[in-house]
């Protein structure tokens, strides 16, 4: 997909960032948001779908493993990090446009300003929508919170400079056409890296503190479902929406319609192997918690036991979409960062109410990991 003409003009003056909102200014701010979210797909003909938070088998599409786990009387189950596939088996039976929220639980090692290990995560999928539409309506949503917001709430300097975004049409460009303007401002970037922190703020930078939709990502680095793009198949038609201070905000794709590419994408990805070691693991764990119990099945039946149960899980997602063939869309938004970036903190832990990381526990260390 080409990117779009538009203006880059640098604005005269960037943020500054101002001290934390108080904490009932945090539970306000946060409330109006997530309200005016709902109202805007439900506006847009969205249906909340409630569901569950406990999963036999979650999705996760990060290079390292980022999947709590739990013993669920006697098998292995996950706190779910996303909906998604919930949602797609929703719309395939015939509820064409879907919302849900929950909280997103991720075992991140990392502690910084920019990730948690949990945070509310609302996500959509539709029947038939194009990627330009998938881009113009996470745009037009994005613009419909930041208009409700009042100076009363977020402070005059923040409704200022949230005013030029509002106005302006965000740039889009290609994540090959993204490495071309970044390793023209002195990064070293090759085809298959992801962005990080620095890349994403590069990128606003150049359009002039702007948000930037990056679309067509290299297909190792997503989700296993993302459509692979037919006239280029080494790129998936996905866009990550990057804001500025808190980086890749919304992540969404096409999904991949055919199952035979679906079913190759999940055997070979990163999660799916992830997974397998989780339920390798749990069998190990099972034996020398009860080894008059588990103990007595070997060690390998048990470990294909529990493998098998999360193949049984994608399985019947995989059975679904060759019996109901179905083009769909959709994306996650990640409310903590969308409140940094209303806020205009540097930090996302000045943007909520209970910022959860690593360190929360066991009077672990506080030193921050870059």
């Amino acid at each position: 997909m080409a990117s779009r003409p538009h203006s880059l003009a640098v604005m005269e003056a960037r943020p500054v960032p101002h001290c934390p909102p108080s904490l009932l200014a945090r539970i306000e701010i946060h409330n109006h948001v997530v309200h005016r979210v709902r109202h805007f797909l439900r506006e847009h003909g969205y249906v909340e779908i409630p569901v569950p938070e406990l999963t036999p088998a979650t999705g996760s599409c990060e290079v390292v493993d980022s999947m709590f786990s739990m013993d669920y009387f006697g098998t292995l189950a996950f706190p779910r990090q996303t909906g998604q596939l919930y949602l797609e088996e929703v719309v395939a039976r015939g509820i064409d446009a879907v919302y849900c929220e929950g909280e997103s639980l991720r075992k991140e090692r990392k502690v910084d300003a920019r990730h948690l290990t949990e945070f509310k995560l609302i996500e959509i999928e539709k029947k038939d929508m194009s990627l330009e539409e998938l881009c113009d309506f996470q745009e037009a949503l994005l613009k419909d919170v930041v208009f409700a917001l009042t100076a009363d709430e977020i402070g005059e300097h923040n409704v200022e400079r949230l005013a030029t975004m509002g106005d302006s049409d965000h740039p889009r460009m290609t994540y090959r056409e993204a490495l071309g303007i970044l390793n023209q401002r002195g990064f070293a970037l090759r085809f298959g890296e992801d962005l990080g922190h620095r890349e994403e703020a590069a990128l606003v930078d150049y359009a002039g503190d702007l948000p930037v939709h990056i679309t067509h990502f290299p297909e190792e680095l997503k989700f296993f479902n993302m459509k692979i793009d037919r006239t280029d198949p080494t790129v998936v038609e996905c866009v990550d929406y990057i804001l500025p201070l808190s980086g890749e905000t919304f992540g969404g794709s096409l999904r991949e319609p055919d199952v035979d590419i679906l079913r190759r994408r999940l055997h070979t990805g990163t999660m799916y192997g992830h997974l397998m070691n989780r339920a390798a693991e749990f069998a190990r764990l099972r034996r020398l918690a009860d080894p008059d119990g588990s103990g007595e099945q070997p060690l390998e039946e048990l470990t294909i036991r529990y493998q098998r149960g999360i193949e049984a899980a994608f399985e019947s997602y995989l059975i679904l979409f060759a019996e109901v063939p179905t083009e769909r869309a959709g994306f996650g938004l990640g409310v903590a960062r969308l409140l940094q970036y209303v806020m205009g903190q540097e930090s996302i832990k000045d943007s909520v109410v209970f910022p959860m990381d690593r360190t929360q526990f066991g009077g672990l260390s506080q030193t921050v990991i870059v």
